[in-house]
């Protein structure tokens, strides 16, 4: 997709009109709010009832109707689905029109990615949400952006947008050999403001600090990964910068971001979540058109409030065990983040594992895969794979059953295992 293309795709009249609505959310009291939330429920419930087969079979197997679900204290009582169930049934859970979707590959931080269907509405919903939020910290559409995320690969060093003047650096190489010649380059782009995974920031950090320079980006916008507390006191340190983090998921069932005062808190109307003591549940307001309902998204958040309806508009959240961000390190002292990416959209994969013995070593691929599976997909894999770690990276393919995968004491799972400290 263009870059003209997609500015507009996601910035036009549409966006403006949500980003409206989204204000006079943010203005509401507690009461109001809640009220909203009950009929953004039942509205939901009654469309999957009629439009989504797979949601209408579901819920008569467990015995309900329009009838026996009166408001959102009843949402409990349905049933939990999971990644599972939505890669069985994508096609009946989809609903409306496939010719204005697209196909969204969910993370594989967790071994298993899918697809979902996101529709224009839900993409703008989505744009609109991220914008309002940035705005609360002085961000416009159009600001100066460094973006130090996945877009770029090992092959690509940097890449100007003029029309969002956005200038995206390739966190697969960020190095000692690199630093000068990327700190040079964000000098005369003077951005207000970086978004970027944690860990790679701090790896962005750690290099400013082996070179002696610090450098002043006002604004950071962190997400995708679990931020900890020495990631965050390095990065505001020697970028002069405020961190604010947000926290989701790629289903779009989840959103957390922090305010002003570090505390995170639900974006008003973007979903309903339900937290428990080993994952959350979640709902998407969002998405009528693919709906997640009663989703379990396997990421802890550790609240202060335990009242339903409280943690539904204003819970107090201690912290959140997300996504830890596991990095491949690199010969050239790079450092390679979100390897999930390597393995999104890949067809009839089930399961994938990354095995680092040294920094000298191959890297070893554990695929568990389905019928289906074929060279096709394995070499479209191996491309996106040696893209990211860049060809003098070495690594081979073993193909195993889930059992033969590391999981933790906790039967805790890690896309990357690293055998040396």
């Amino acid at each position: 997709m263009n870059d003209y293309f997609s500015y507009h795709i996601k910035n036009n009249l549409f966006t403006d009109k949500i980003l409206k609505y989204l204000d006079r959310l943010n203005e509401m009291d507690s009461n109001k709010l809640l009220t909203l939330y009950n009929d953004s429920f039942l509205n939901l419930f009654k469309y999957v009832f009629k439009y989504s087969e797979f949601y209408k079979n579901l819920y008569l197997k467990y015995g309900f109707s329009n009838s026996n679900i009166k408001d959102i204290s009843d949402l409990n009582k349905l049933p939990v689905i999971n990644k599972t169930d939505v890669r069985n049934n994508i096609h009946s859970i989809n609903n409306g029109m496939k010719l204005f979707k697209s196909i969204a590959y969910t993370s594989g931080t967790t071994g298993s990615p899918i697809n979902i269907y996101r529709s224009l509405i839900n993409i703008l919903t989505e744009q609109a949400y991220l914008r309002n939020y940035r705005s609360f910290f002085n961000f416009q559409l159009g600001n100066p952006l460094l973006s130090i995320r996945g877009s770029l690969d090992k092959n690509s060093l940097y890449r100007f947008n003029k029309l969002s003047s956005i200038l995206y650096i390739s966190s697969h190489n960020i190095n000692s050999n690199t630093i000068d010649f990327y700190l040079g380059l964000i000098k005369s782009f003077s951005p207000v403001a970086v978004e970027a995974f944690p860990s790679i920031l701090y790896k962005f950090c750690v290099e400013l600090k082996n070179k002696g320079c610090q450098y002043s980006i006002p604004t950071s916008f962190t997400s995708s990964e679990t931020l900890y507390d020495f990631q965050r006191d390095l990065i505001e340190s020697f970028l002069n910068t405020k961190i604010h983090d947000w926290y989701g998921n790629g289903e779009r069932t989840i959103c957390l971001a922090q305010d002003k005062q570090n505390k995170y808190y639900p974006l008003p109307l973007y979903s309903i979540n339900e937290f428990y003591p080993t994952h959350i549940v979640s709902t998407s307001l969002i998405n009528n058109s693919f709906p997640l309902i009663r989703y379990q998204v396997d990421d802890i958040v550790i609240l202060n409030t335990t009242n339903f309806l409280k943690n539904i508009v204003s819970p107090d959240i201690h912290s959140i065990l997300g996504r830890v961000g596991v990095n491949i390190d690199l010969k050239d002292g790079s450092s390679v983040a979100c390897i999930d990416h390597a393995f999104k959209g890949i067809s009839y994969l089930e399961m994938a594992q990354v095995h680092q013995y040294s920094i000298d070593s191959s890297l070893e691929i554990k695929l568990v895969v389905l019928n289906g599976f074929d060279n096709y997909q394995l070499n479209v894999l191996k491309c996106k794979f040696s893209n990211m770690v860049g060809m003098n990276t070495d690594f081979f393919i073993t193909f195993c059953k889930l059992e033969d995968l590391t999981f933790s004491k906790g039967q805790k799972f890690s896309l990357v295992v690293k055998h040396f400290i």
